[in-house]
């Protein structure tokens, strides 16, 4: 299944190993609808893997004049805490693998399009950040997903070739980021669905983090001894 051995592995955030798309459109949704902006759900979708950057401009386009960045920010900021009051969710199978990764001393990074006091603190709460010897932030890297930089990054940080590196992601921009990069990609999807766009750049498109686990067991019992 793999084209090259496990050495690494580089996984996306939000999505991919904290529950936390669903809260964070839900978060942004209810603070558009606060200040009397509405859209479709296609519209906060095509969010999904990039910079705050990229959603600020985004609602620009679609709102004009009624988006009032710092009054959004304040509003997204109360209903997002609120969510997240009792701890940041990970996804099913996210500890497990990440268990059998550490038990096999493999070098793991994060490579995510939020900012680095951000990704600290979900991280933290989620109770995973020392799990991670990298953690490659939007604020690190001169291009964002889906250019494949984030990726590269974590890669160099890890000293680990690109080709050797297992790639998570959930979204089509992240997909296509760690793609690039050369890493050996697998996509679990969350909210965005697998296309044949996002097959085509992957190794493999499973369910959850459980199946990711079953394939690199399968693929360590196949390995020559």
């Amino acid at each position: 299944m793999f084209p090259n051995a496990v050495r690494a592995a580089i996984f996306d955030m939000d999505g991919t190993l904290l529950d936390t798309e669903r809260l964070y459109l839900r978060a942004i949704g209810e603070a558009c609808s606060a200040m009397r902006l509405q859209a479709d759900d296609g519209f906060f979708l095509q969010m999904l893997g990039t910079p705050w950057s990229n959603c600020y401009a985004l609602m620009e386009r679609q709102f004009g004049d009624g988006f009032v960045r710092a009054r959004f920010d304040a509003l997204f900021e109360e209903r997002f805490g609120a969510l997240t009051r009792d701890g940041v969710p990970v996804k099913p199978g996210v500890r497990e693998l990440l268990a059998h990764l550490q038990s096999r001393a493999t070098p793991m990074a994060v490579a995510t399009s939020t900012s680095g006091a951000v990704a600290r603190r979900h991280l933290e709460r989620a109770g995973i950040l020392d799990c991670f010897a990298a953690r490659i932030t939007s604020d690190m890297v001169n291009r964002a997903k889906p250019a494949p930089d984030a990726f590269l990054k974590a890669a160099e940080a890890l000293d680990i070739a690109s080709k050797y590196c297992l790639a998570l992601e959930d979204s089509p921009a992240g997909v296509q980021s760690a793609a690039a990069s050369g890493a050996m990609t697998i996509m679990v999807p969350d909210l965005a669905p697998a296309t044949a766009a996002e097959r085509s750049r992957c190794v493999a498109v499973v369910r959850t983090m459980y199946d990711v686990l079953d394939c690199l067991i399968a693929a360590e019992a196949a390995a020559p001894a």
